[in-house]
Formats: C-alpha cells, structure tokens, sequence
C-alpha cells in the first residue's frame, strides 16, 4: 500500500504534462531533495547472492551508509543480432538465475524498507563486441517487427513498475540507431505510460543525448556520461575537471532548452590506467589504478554535482552482494576502493544549493 500511495505522490508532482502546465521545468519537484544519489545495483548471477536475497539485503544497507538514495535495478532483453527484428526477454519467468520479475520486486521491497528509491531501467544486452547502440534492423518491416517488440518489453516492465511501486522508469538505454525514428519512440512512451503513470526518463549514449528528438515526452533527460576526459594514464583530478568543462556547457545549453534537468543514469571509471578516458579499448589486464580512479570520481564532484541543471548520478556499478570487488580489481565497481570513501564523503554532504 505504502510504496504505492508513494509512487501516486511522486506522479503528482513530477507528470511532464502536470509541471510544464504549472510553468515549472518537468520532473522538477522529483529532484527536491537535490540531485540523485544513485548507484546502478547489478543482480548477481551467483546462486542466491541475487536480487532479494539475504546478501542483497546487506548490499543494500551498505550503500545506505554510503548516502545511497536512489538505485537503479536492471531486467535485460537479449538480441542475437544487430540486424534481429526482435528479442526475448523473461517475461514473467520463475526459474533461471538471472533477473525475474519475482527477484525484480523482492529487492525492490528490500530497497523501500531501507528508505531506498529505485528506477527500473530495461536493458538489451548482445554479445560484445556489440552494444546496444549497434541495434540497427535491415528493412522497414523489419524496424516495424522490432518496435513491436520493443513496445512489449518496455509494457512488460512498465506495469511491474507500477504493481511494484517502483520510484522511476527509464523507458530504454544507449540504443543510439533507434532514437532517430521519432514516431516509434513517441508510441513507445505513450504505452508506457497508459502503464505506469510515474516520472519517466532514457539513457541516451552520451553524444545521442544531444540528438533525442523526444525529451518532451519525457520527464528528465537521461545520459550515459562516459565521455573521455584526458588521455593520460593516470591525470589528476584538476586537469579532469577541467576536461569537463565544455561537456558542462554543451549539458547545461540542453538542460535550459527542453526545461528538464539531466540525470547521469550510468556513469563510472574503471580503475586501470586511462580509466577515465576511452573505457572500451582498456584490456583486461590493465595495471590496476585505483587514485586514478578516485581522481576520476573527484572531478565529476568537483564540476559537475554541483552545476544547477543536474539532477543526480547512478554509478557504474555495485553488485547485489558484499564483497564483490576491491583493491585487486581493475574493472569498474567502486567497493573497497578509494572511488568508495569518495562517494560516502560527497554523498553524506548536505545537497548543493542553487
């Protein structure tokens, strides 16, 4: 009853619809508490260390201390192909260790007993090298076959928002070659919201975010923020800032023109050398580099949270058990590393005032 009656409230205040006729930026009163201090929380595929688990449980409490507010939680569709005209997904499915919907609203419920806000935020996942910005159907029947399902999925995952309770919705993520074809996507977020009547968003890659032709229809705009900065193995934090610079001009021009703030639904560093320049071509084994990986994180704090356009961050990522990462690692997750201490001292701050 509770985290609905919540959602309604939050429906109330953040319809894009309901705020621009009060002639205030949409999605406004969601960011009254200042920007989101989010994390992107990853279902792990280890037996009983998932979603809803005892040990998600403890996950959850440990972003908590952080300062944690919002997380987001991810279901995935998955496509054989760049060219396929369609995907599956698990639709309603029990078994299987990945994340069904049962899992979906049991660390949900643990989110929200914790004073948690969660943002269900779909994925499509290919085998690399693909990503979901390679979707890309052949012919127009098969863009047509494609959006159909697409419009499934994102319903699919819209109405267990709402039976959830759920705080936020992204209704898709970095599928680049899509977003051009206006008319689909606009169709796309009509059904989701005949679903769910929550603040909506997309997690657009971060230059696909300046071409999205339908952030009107949307609540807060929603970017991916993985722009490389410098390309020194290991710079520090003021020549990252400074690097952010013309990214924060170019974010804050499209802020002030759709009237909504900007979210980085992803963003992370990884701790290797170069973390914080072009991620995808680090190999595997990288020398590990955790101060610049905390540097990295510094000058996000340092030039970007406190700009008056933003609207909150979900970092990349944490996984729903304790102990998943640490000192050794070189990949993206933050426990046990200084990136950690970094975001607990920034998030436990009062928010930024504008």
């Amino acid at each position: 009853m509770w985290p609905r009656l919540g959602a309604l409230l939050v429906v109330a205040a953040c319809a894009a619809g309901d705020a621009e006729r009060a002639g205030v930026p949409a999605g406004g009163a969601c960011f009254t508490g200042g920007p989101h201090r989010g994390m992107s929380y990853a279902h792990a595929m280890r037996g009983g260390r998932g979603y809803g688990s005892e040990h998600s449980e403890r996950s959850l409490r440990a972003l908590r201390g952080l300062g944690v507010e919002w997380i987001s939680i991810t279901p995935f569709g998955f496509q054989r192909d760049a060219a396929a005209r369609s995907f599956r997904w698990l639709a309603g499915e029990s078994r299987g260790a990945g994340e069904t919907d049962e899992r979906l609203e049991a660390v949900t419920r643990q989110a929200h007993a914790l004073g948690l806000k969660v943002m269900l935020k779909p994925h499509i996942w290919l085998r690399p090298p693909l990503w979901p910005g390679s979707i890309e159907p052949r012919s127009e029947a098969d863009w047509t076959a494609w959006f159909a399902t697409y419009e499934a999925f994102a319903v699919h995952y819209a109405r267990l928002a709402r039976e959830a309770g759920l705080d936020a919705f992204c209704v898709g993520n970095e599928l680049a070659k899509t977003t051009a074809r206006e008319a689909e996507w606009r169709r796309v977020i009509a059904a989701v919201r005949r679903e769910y009547a929550g603040p909506l968003t997309y997690g657009a890659e971060a230059e696909e975010v300046f071409r999205v032709p339908f952030w009107d229809a949307l609540d807060f705009i929603g970017v991916s923020a993985y722009y490389p900065l410098v390309a020194e193995p290991s710079p520090g934090r003021s020549a990252l800032a400074e690097a952010w610079g013309p990214i924060v001009a170019r974010l804050a021009r499209l802020s002030a023109s759709q009237r909504r703030k900007v979210v980085f639904t992803e963003l992370g560093y990884r701790s290797a050398r170069q973390g914080a320049w072009r991620h995808w071509e680090i190999e595997d084994t990288a020398p590990v580099d955790l101060w610049a990986q905390a540097e990295a994180y510094e000058a996000f704090f340092l030039a970007v949270w406190p700009q008056p356009w933003f609207g909150g961050v979900y970092w990349w990522k944490w996984f729903s058990h304790p102990g998943h990462s640490g000192p050794g690692s070189n990949d993206f997750e933050l426990e046990g590393k200084p990136a950690e201490l970094v975001v607990r001292r920034h998030y436990r701050r009062p928010p930024p005032r504008y």
